[in-house]
């Protein structure tokens, strides 16, 4: 992968006087003239696609005409491009409950509900490959977790009746449905994030990026639903 920093020198396809340097940092990809000035800046999050062939790399954005630039090193290119566009989101943001429960007793529960995406945000990042990045989020250990949560709440809930248990594991799956639904998305979007086709790389990042937002809001309200309906709490009284 490229160093943010790198500044590649090409040239605009159909006018091979017109030299450009070519940087990607900070969420821009910016254009810069021989003399210094600003040719063109494109947001990140304004790029469509970014294609590659022989010595030829091509922006296409959302917004204004697409960017076709020969560079002699535009293997090089075309990987800072696509990794600039393939960054992860801010996550944390979205888990309002995190930190601010409306009782200090459901911290322990928080933690424990919310470690796992917290752990493969950590693993994501540390993470340099594609691929390795997209399996940090692995939709099967998200589901073990999970399960593994709920078990526990019925395990150590105070109220042992078996009655009272199945009422219990009725509404936390009730609760946590929509979660798993995000997870299940998560997989679907991760297959192609992880070996995307050539001409829906960035694409495929960006559909995988919001299912993985998408995946961290869930997360937030089935939290806030284990909460209102009395189950959030029942996986600690064993404590």
């Amino acid at each position: 992968m490229a160093e943010p920093d790198t500044v590649f020198e090409a040239r605009i396809a159909g006018a091979p006087d017109f030299t450009v340097f070519v940087r990607a940092n900070g969420g821009l990809i910016v254009l810069t003239r021989a003399d210094g000035r600003e040719a063109r800046t494109i947001h990140v999050d304004d790029v469509r696609e970014v294609a590659h062939d022989g010595a030829r790399v091509t922006i296409t954005p959302a917004r204004g005409d697409v960017v076709g630039m020969v560079c002699d090193r535009a293997a090089a290119l075309d990987a800072a491009l696509v990794a600039a566009c393939s960054t992860l989101p801010e996550l944390t943001r979205a888990l309002h409950s995190l930190g601010s429960s409306r009782a200090s007793s459901d911290a322990a529960g928080q933690r424990e509900f919310f470690a796992p995406l917290l752990d493969a945000r950590r693993r994501a990042e540390e993470s340099v490959a594609r691929a390795d990045v997209v399996a940090a989020f692995d939709a099967d250990r998200l589901t073990r977790a999970l399960d593994g949560y709920l078990e526990a709440l019925i395990e150590h809930s105070a109220d042992k009746r078996p009655a009272a248990r199945r009422a219990l594991a009725a509404r936390a799956e009730d609760a946590t449905e929509p979660l798993r639904r995000a997870i299940e998305q998560l997989r679907r979007a991760g297959t192609n994030a992880a070996n995307p086709p050539a001409d829906a790389r960035v694409a495929s990042w960006r559909h995988w990026k919001s299912a993985l937002q998408e995946l961290f809001a869930a997360a937030d309200r089935c939290w806030g639903l284990l909460h209102e309906r009395g189950a959030a709490s029942a996986v600690r009284s064993g404590e």
